[in-house]
């Protein structure tokens, strides 16, 4: 019944919901991609995946990454500048881009969302959010405030983390390899 299946993990609905042991698609298979966690994280960034590093960005399952003090907006003059903050207005857009420079192994993909602050803020990060396996470089960003009063964004503030989700094998071709539809 609908009450039995609300209480049920993931793992315990789908063995309800199917016959077959050998389902491909079974939440609890460990070759199944997957979040990576902290110690991996912390691995990957003391192996060189990120520069700068600063081991207090590293959460349970996330990268913290920062704002640089480059900042490209189409409604100033010059249009791109570098400040240690920018006042962005209602309504306005900022290209921005991460202080850190990260190595994406071929193994993973980035998933990048707002930190949840900037969120209950009115700022919004709006178009890509995502890396590729093999993406190295500093991660572009789309910000943009839709709240009722201006807001300034400072250089080096955390305003991402960053999602690595191990791939279920690496792909024929990475990102920024010859035959890649990346630029």
């Amino acid at each position: 019944d609908a009450r039995l299946l609300r209480r049920l993990t993931g793992s315990e609905v789908k063995s309800r919901l199917s016959d077959d042991p050998d389902d491909p698609d079974d939440p609890d298979d460990p070759d199944d991609p997957m979040i990576k966690p902290d110690h991996w994280i912390r691995a990957w960034a003391e192996g060189g995946g990120v520069e700068p590093y600063e081991p207090s960005q590293i959460n349970s399952a996330s990268f913290d990454v920062r704002l640089s003090d480059h900042w490209i907006c189409p409604t100033r003059d010059p249009e791109e500048f570098r400040a240690p903050h920018i006042k962005l207005f209602p309504g306005e857009v900022v290209l921005a881009s991460t202080l850190e420079y990260v190595r994406i192994p071929r193994t993973v993909a980035c998933d990048l969302k707002l930190k949840s602050t900037l969120g209950r803020l009115w700022i919004n990060h709006s178009l890509a959010g995502w890396c590729d396996p093999g993406f190295q470089g500093n991660i572009t960003l789309e910000l943009q405030n839709l709240g009722p009063t201006p807001f300034v964004l400072d250089a080096n503030r955390r305003i991402a983390q960053l999602i690595f989700v191990a791939m279920e094998s690496e792909p024929e071709v990475a990102y920024g390899e010859p035959g890649s539809s990346s630029h």
